[in-house]
């Protein structure tokens, strides 16, 4: 009889991976947000969200290091929220929290241009691709994000609503210690690096529609030869006419969307279909995307 062979080994070493890729990933983006940080943001004298425009502020004031800063008021953030969140995300959070604060204090750029619309601008949008794809990749930039993911698991608070104080915080700051044009700056670079976060976290938006028609089988026929994509049959009923019937479902990107729409209708015209938003999907489904597949 034969030993039957474990897969616990190569579980453990698929996770590895993961972790490792996800760990060089992160090193990447928290070296884009170093490099943002250094020619854009602190020459411009602006201040960003978070425990980092804590550090900038007292930076602008007392000069105290911005990466050191970030470290040590992360520290305490880091040990509570191992409590409530998970091993992985507290990991891939200190690792970048660390490269970040190691980085920022350590490399000298020069500054990127005086104008402090584009600075707020290009700072935002550099600063939201890179803490996106952190997100996306199972990490955090430490600070207030991990706060946020605390409060609103603790006492059912939304993470918008606890960003939207904390950062508003910030701002007041900002207008009190430099100026209210400065404070305005900084909000439009916050604006930005949400805006670019939020498209980031739906990179490659998803629909899923379902599909009832007595032609069926010939439009996932059809779905499955044209588009390549799978099909799922469902099982419905009408209430009204209690006939039992199949529904199609099928997740497609907003791109073939239209080709699907078209498909449906040159086969059955009257055909009922709804159409889903579907943030994410996970499985069996071709991300043709490649920078889809390196976010995650």
């Amino acid at each position: 009889m034969s030993a039957s062979v474990p897969v616990k080994g190569a579980s453990t070493r698929d996770k590895l991976s993961r972790f490792l890729f996800d760990a060089l990933v992160i090193l990447a983006c928290e070296g884009l947000n170093a490099i943002t940080f250094r020619s854009l943001i602190m020459p411009g004298k602006l201040l960003s969200g978070g425990v980092v425009g804590i550090a900038l502020l007292l930076n602008q004031l007392l000069g105290l290091p911005v990466g050191l800063q970030t470290l040590i008021y992360n520290i305490p953030i880091f040990i509570v929220g191992y409590r409530y969140l998970g091993r992985r995300f507290i990991l891939l959070s200190i690792w970048g929290v660390a490269t970040f604060s190691f980085l920022t204090d350590n490399i000298q750029i020069p500054r990127a241009t005086g104008d402090l619309l584009l600075t707020a601008v290009f700072g935002g949008v550099l600063g939201g691709i890179a803490d996106g794809i952190i997100l996306r990749r199972g990490g955090s930039t430490g600070g207030f994000d991990i706060i946020g993911l605390i409060v609103a698991r603790r006492f059912g608070v939304s993470i918008g609503q606890v960003f939207l104080t904390f950062n508003a915080i910030i701002i007041a700051l900002s207008a009190i210690t430099n100026s209210l044009e400065m404070a305005m700056y900084t909000l439009i670079m916050i604006y930005v690096a949400t805006r670019v976060i939020n498209t980031i976290q739906e990179t490659a938006p998803r629909r899923v529609m379902l599909v009832i028609s007595s032609k069926h089988q010939e439009i996932a026929a059809r779905i499955m030869s044209d588009l390549r994509r799978g099909v799922t049959y469902l099982q419905g009923g009408g209430a009204y006419t209690e006939q039992t019937f199949r529904v199609l479902m099928c997740v497609v990107t907003r791109y073939e969307l239209v080709d699907l729409r078209g498909l449906i209708h040159e086969i059955d015209p009257g055909a009922f279909a709804v159409i889903l938003d579907a943030s994410d999907v996970m499985g069996q489904f071709n991300n043709k995307s490649p920078f889809a597949r390196l976010i995650g």
